[in-house]
């Protein structure tokens, strides 16, 4: 009994820490051209794309997937998900990329920036619904220099951190 008990207790601890990420808030504060955005963070894996997404950021982070110890090459890479400037494909094409990556050496950050508000829980249909359309565009037209200037920060960030992570 004493045998399984210690077992428990391993697995939880493998399970608990083994496999937590360091999340990073990119910004001290509210992120510059956003202040008054009041939305929440959310995520919807029951929609058109079938993969898990997250939409309505408005507070940017990276979250950072480093390799095991002793197989940092000394590589960095930061990873922006994509879909369409409403919602980021955060796992598969950011998480799980981040994952394989980092079984390679590589030490990844995965930025969830700043996205067009949404005004459903499936950001998929409002995408497919405006895609083509003017409305889209000045959507779009409106974020982007907010996503660029979260990934500028990410890079800076990394680069200041740069001796942390031994990258």
């Amino acid at each position: 009994m004493k045998k399984l008990i210690i077992l428990f207790v391993q697995v939880w601890l493998v399970v608990t820490f083994g496999f937590s990420q360091k999340v990073i808030t990119l910004y001290d504060g509210p992120a510059p051209g956003s202040e008054s955005w009041s939305w929440d963070e959310a995520e919807n894996d029951n929609n058109a794309w079938k993969t898990k997404v997250v939409y309505n950021v408005s507070k940017p982070t990276l979250t950072v997937f480093a390799p095991e110890e002793g197989k940092a090459n000394g590589t960095a890479l930061v990873i922006a998900p994509g879909g369409a400037f409403h919602a980021l494909s955060i796992n598969s094409e950011g998480n799980d990329v981040a994952k394989w990556l980092a079984d390679k050496g590589v030490t990844c950050f995965v930025l969830e920036y700043r996205l067009a508000h949404s005004l459903t829980t499936d950001p998929i249909a409002e995408v497919n619904q405006k895609m083509g359309k003017k409305e889209f565009d000045d959507e779009n037209k409106a974020v982007i220099p907010l996503c660029v200037a979260d990934g500028r920060a990410a890079i800076a960030w990394v680069r200041k951190h740069a001796d942390e992570f031994k990258i």
